[in-house]
């Protein structure tokens, strides 16, 4: 057999110590670990062995480590696979940030033949000598882990906790004892409420293998029956020849299997990694929680789907043992529920890490935590310097900011709880209800702007609340400008529906038909007005984003340049939210008629209707009814040229101006009834906001209660320091709008508030 050169593959380090976790003076060092090619080497071992402490790096290359100030003396010795060891004076590196080169191993390995071609009699001696190759008398492991759960717009939990963990020995069959020094959590109570995705004990214990191997799902006695295994080579494995074995789910089975890899040492047959993920048939009979917990689901009326579950495990030794190095486990979730309006994938990833080794503590904890209560209900939340004292991986993310924007979405949550308490000892006219409820907000720093609600043919609330212009102490009022970001994208799906009803273009036709040199010529004007393009966002791009903050650039430049790149998707089988699929869409229209994006908005909607303060683009003029964006800090946004979002963005309007939008709408004087319904028919799940996207529109499927009765037609608009909402609902003559000028607000609850007031 031909032998391969390893690949590059990095893990999640050991810790190692045999001493006690004795307080001494401490230093911390700190650095990045880069390769020949000057990129980032994740995940790198970094231990000092005389004193049997280490870290690891992060995803970024970047590590933090804590030793004692009796270290100086000593060196760190840095591994990786796949990359020449590295040994280092600490001495050299206490001056500052470090940043450390690693060479790439390039030696091929020699051809030799396979002791053992059978890959079960390999893995069964490996079982056979857990005993003598893992610690087999008691001993303690100190561990870290960070659990991180988002889905595509917001994060949802952040935990972490360092713990101790009683360890009778390998091939002791009694359970391991846990014992918690310090964790934290926080929920986004508002996007994952009720939804428990913690780590227990007994989820920390399952997830050293070798511990548990003889009842493991793939190399327990059950495991071995519903896969196969092949021996693919020798490889490697940090300095020393390592069997690599492959799995794979058997045919036929209508059992969880998995695939993957496992790395056994050629000598003394130890277990040293295992890399594993849920093969796609294994998933389709994966249960999601125990009996119970999916016995509650299913009366709570909630569906939890595994999509995909990817799991690595690293072993090292300690003094001629092995022992758990650390897991890392990235894992994405389904989650339906109607009752809490969910409809979203969660994506979960999980970094845990051993951080000492104490071989001389032999009793067991006098206090421990029961294996199934949830490390996450013992939060010890002490702020930015709760890690401080302990050596952890570094987040590949700034988890502060995390931590900040779940409690103010939480707070949030409770800001609506109060109001609808609160409601229930005002008086019934909804006038004054929606009145108190804006102005609520805005005592509590939640909206700055102009509010115009009419219900029933009748404007019921018009009233601006903060300054338009803070500097210059400008009031806002109902006749300020605001730019309304994505809002602008229904203006353009109207434009686009008015000449197919002219005749003028196909909605079903491919773009090479109206714009014959465009890259992506085969998608077709539907699939750019429900996002299913796959033309990907441009704003997502660094560089994009900061030519066009910059730079002024023609609608066909924008297209040619930033909405070019290779698709994300085969176009129609997914949807993707992306401001590039309108950038088209304009261009379309202005090739199709011959006239300016600027002038068709004008002549088509703003003209007819009188909408006389609303414009796309940078006003010419020097209206001191602009209002001014503002950010973070209340800091002035930056000025840009707004054109060249002309499509997907671009248009400044007023709220009386967008109440005329609804008006004409309304009346169907900017299209038949026939063609506007076929624009606002609902087409394809946007799940992030529960709702349905139409051509141009979202139709709300459950983010407000009033959809529950009434079909809720809408658009959120987001600017540079401009957030707003603009919602619709016909069979009453509904119309809301919230334009805000300094950033962002909580304008699904405020909208939900003022349906549930006005219904």
């Amino acid at each position: 057999m031909k032998f391969r050169f390893i690949t590059i593959l990095c893990f999640l380090i050991i810790i190692i110590t045999k001493t006690t976790y004795a307080q001494q003076e401490k230093v911390t060092i700190n650095g990045k670990i880069i390769g020949d090619d000057k990129q980032p080497v994740p995940y790198a071992d970094i231990n000092i062995p005389k004193k049997g402490l280490g870290t690891a790096t992060n995803i970024n290359g970047e590590f933090l480590f804590i030793i004692p100030s009796t270290s100086n003396a000593d060196s760190l010795v840095i591994t990786c696979i796949g990359f020449n060891t590295k040994i280092i004076a600490i001495s050299a590196l206490t001056a500052g940030p470090a940043t450390i080169t690693l060479s790439k191993s390039n030696t091929p390995l020699q051809e030799v033949s396979i002791a053992y071609r059978d890959p079960m009699k390999i893995i069964q001696k490996a079982i056979d000598r857990v005993p003598d190759n893992y610690i087999n008398n008691p001993h303690v492991t100190r561990g870290f882990y960070r659990e991180y759960t988002k889905n595509s717009i917001q994060p949802l939990e952040l935990s972490e906790a360092v713990f101790d963990i009683y360890n009778f020995g390998y091939a002791d069959k009694r359970d391991d004892m846990f014992k918690l020094i310090k964790a934290r959590d926080e929920k986004n109570e508002r996007d994952f409420h009720g939804i428990e995705v913690g780590q227990k004990p007994r989820s920390i214990f399952n997830d050293d293998v070798v511990k548990h191997i003889n009842n493991d799902g793939i190399f327990g006695k059950e495991g071995v029956k519903r896969h196969d295994f092949e021996v693919a080579g020798i490889v490697d494995f940090k300095g020393s020849p390592a069997y690599e074995i492959d799995f794979k789910e058997k045919p036929g089975i209508k059992e969880t299997t998995f695939r993957g890899k496992v790395f056994i040492d050629t000598k003394t047959y130890a277990f040293l990694y295992f890399d594993y993920y849920m093969s796609p048939t294994g998933l389709a009979f994966t249960k999601v929680g125990d009996f119970a917990t999916r016995m509650l689901m299913k009366l709570m009326g909630m569906q939890f789907t595994l999509k995909t579950d990817h799991t690595q495990i690293s072993y090292q030794k300690v003094v001629g043992k092995w022992v758990l190095s650390g897991v890392v486990g990235d894992n994405e979730l389904y989650i339906k529920s109607p009752g809490f309006n969910y409809d979203f994938t969660a994506n979960l990833k999980f970094n845990y890490v051993v951080t000492a080794v104490d071989t001389t503590q032999t009793a067991p904890f006098d206090e421990k935590m029961n294996k199934n209560d949830a490390i996450e209900n013992h939060d010890t939340n002490e702020g930015e310097a709760f890690w401080k004292d302990y050596n952890v991986i570094l987040a590949d993310f700034n988890t502060e900011d995390v931590v900040k924007k779940i409690k103010a979405i939480n707070d949030i949550v409770r800001l609506k709880s109060k109001f609808e308490e609160k409601e229930k000892k005002l008086p019934k006219d909804p006038a004054l209800r929606l009145d108190s409820m804006l102005t609520y907000y805005n005592a509590h720093g939640q909206f700055n702007g102009t509010a115009l609600i009419k219900s029933k043919g009748k404007v019921i609330l018009s009233k601006s609340y903060g300054y338009a212009d803070k500097e210059k102490k400008i009031v806002a009022n109902p006749q300020t400008t605001y730019r309304i970001g994505s809002t602008s994208k229904t203006f353009t799906s109207v434009i686009i529906n008015q000449l197919a009803n002219e005749g003028k273009l196909d909605i079903h036709a491919p773009i090479k038909t109206y714009i014959p040199y465009y890259t992506h010529g085969d998608v077709t004007i539907e699939q750019l007005l429900t996002h299913q393009s796959g033309i990907p966002e441009y704003f997502n791009n660094d560089d994009y984003k900061l030519e066009l903050l910059t730079k002024s650039f023609t609608l066909k430049d924008m297209v040619l340049k930033f909405c070019s790149d290779t698709l994300q998707f085969k176009s129609g089988t997914d949807f993707e939210y992306s401001n590039a699929n309108f950038s088209v869409l304009a261009l379309i229209a202005q090739e199709v008629t011959g006239k300016s994006f600027e002038t068709l908005l004008q002549d088509r909607i703003f003209t007819p209707l009188q909408m006389t303060d609303t414009y796309a683009g940078i006003y010419k003029g020097n209206d001191s009814r602009q209002a001014t964006g503002y950010g973070e800090g209340g800091v002035k946004e930056h000025v840009y040229d707004f054109g060249n979002e002309y499509g997907a963005g671009g248009i400044s309007s007023s709220a009386e101006d967008l109440l005329k939008y609804h008006d004409g709408l309304l009346a169907d004087k900017l299209l038949p009834k026939d063609k506007k319904a076929e624009m606002l028919k609902p087409r394809v799940a946007f799940k992030d906001y529960n709702a349905m996207y139409d051509y141009g529109w979202m139709t709300d499927k459950s983010a407000f209660a009033a959809s529950q009765k009434h079909i809720i037609t809408y658009h959120p608009g987001t600017d540079l320091g401009f957030f707003t909402m603009y919602a619709r609902q016909e069979d009453n003559d509904i119309c809301i709008i919230l334009l805000n000028n300094t950033g962002d607000f909580p304008r699904y609850d405020m909208t939900d508030l003022i349906l549930n007031i006005i219904n």
